[in-house]
């Protein structure tokens, strides 16, 4: 019996920590400027913008937030400390994976990283977007990790922000 209870004392307190430092970071994503419809074959532009708050007491470490932004996509090297653009893929397609190693993030602190996103070109060199979509993913989506007392958490993953696409499909 001491050992059950034991145990559930451990898991609750397991538990509770992880919940604790689960909740303590918001990480939230948005479309700040750019209209949220695009025109097939005419480029279009977005920020992006990325905001990770920590509300705890506690300091978290190692904090890196990470996603993608679609192939179809050229994003502007924010050139801020910390960030970098990997293109994944072949030639001018492939998706770019955004990585923002923030390091430490003590209690109270908000920060925020405006992506610049426009529409590229694509293998033939036409201008995208080059067919009409409701809800076209600009990512796929963003998602922070940290530790806290020496054990690793990663945020919920944030929804990809869309736009509709709207007007006649390129031949």
């Amino acid at each position: 019996m001491k050992k059950i209870v034991s145990f559930l004392i451990l898991a609750f307190c397991m538990l509770a920590l992880f919940s604790v430092a689960a909740s303590a970071v918001t990480l939230e994503t948005e479309i700040t400027a750019g209209e949220p419809s695009a025109f097939v074959g005419i480029e279009s532009k977005w920020t992006i913008t990325i905001t990770i708050c920590q509300y705890d007491a506690e300091t978290l470490e190692d904090v890196v937030v990470q996603g993608g932004i679609g192939a179809d996509l050229v994003v502007t090297d924010p050139e801020v400390s910390g960030v970098t653009l990997t293109k994944k893929g072949k030639g001018k397609m492939g998706a770019t994976i955004v990585t923002w190693d923030i390091g430490t993030l003590v209690s109270g602190d908000c920060l925020t990283l405006d992506l610049e996103v426009k529409t590229g070109l694509n293998p033939k060199d036409k201008q995208e977007f080059t067919s009409a979509e409701e809800g076209h993913e600009l990512d796929g989506g963003f998602s922070a990790t940290y530790w806290y007392e020496g054990i690793e958490y990663e945020t919920l993953e944030t929804e990809p922000l869309t736009v509709d696409v709207v007007g006649v499909e390129e031949e």
